[in-house]
């Protein structure tokens, strides 16, 4: 059947399909595909087919979703990645690279601005404030306030989280607490800063 299924369906079709399953079943399609909400709505609105792979899934989920399944899923619900695996470079580098995702979490609507990800915190550079293995939640593109948690996005692919004091000088000035010291980062180094908080803080 998913073999017959791969000539003919279209990724239109499929947002007919899903019309009359609640409001929660794009996310739910989302998550068994792999992909943010936005960009399968995206996909949904445009011309063209599902891969083979994906066609198998979602006739899975077109067939073996429960009501009671779509219904627990908060409407508008979205969609973000984990990391957290440790970056070579420094011992308290987070690998940001798209192929290092630990998890997706979901998080009910209004809490974010705009593009988001949960970063695991590596090392005790930040204790007690924040311990190995707590998250932050960072808001990509809006920027720190002095004296506030930052993601460090760096150029090369991973990410410090640090406590936020300014830039000057052509550097970024950071502050960890365990040891307790001022740390500087070139800014032709840095690719972006989020700002960030605790997020389910143990």
């Amino acid at each position: 059947m998913f073999a017959a299924m791969t000539d003919i369906l279209t990724w239109s079709e499929v947002a007919r399909r899903l019309e009359g399953m609640g409001r929660g079943a794009r996310s739910q399609l989302a998550k068994r595909l792999g992909l943010d909400p936005s960009d399968l709505s995206r996909r949904l609105k445009r011309a063209g087919e599902p891969t083979a792979s994906q066609v198998r899934k979602i006739e899975e989920f077109l067939e073996g979703m429960a009501p009671a399944e779509i219904a627990a899923l908060p409407p508008g619900a979205i969609r973000l990645p984990v990391f957290g695996y440790a970056a070579a470079g420094g011992e308290d580098r987070v690998a940001l690279a798209s192929g290092q995702v630990l998890d997706h979490v979901e998080i009910p609507p209004g809490l974010v601005r705009g593009d988001a990800m949960i970063v695991r915190v590596v090392g005790e550079s930040m204790y007690p404030r924040l311990r190995s293995g707590e998250s932050v939640l960072a808001e990509r593109g809006v920027p720190p306030v002095r004296y506030e948690d930052v993601l460090v996005e760096m150029a090369d692919g991973t990410g410090l989280v640090k406590e936020y004091r300014g830039q000057r000088d052509g550097y970024l000035f950071l502050y960890q607490y365990n040891p307790e010291k001022e740390v500087r980062v070139p800014l032709t180094q840095v690719r972006a800063l989020h700002a960030a908080w605790p997020w389910r803080r143990r």
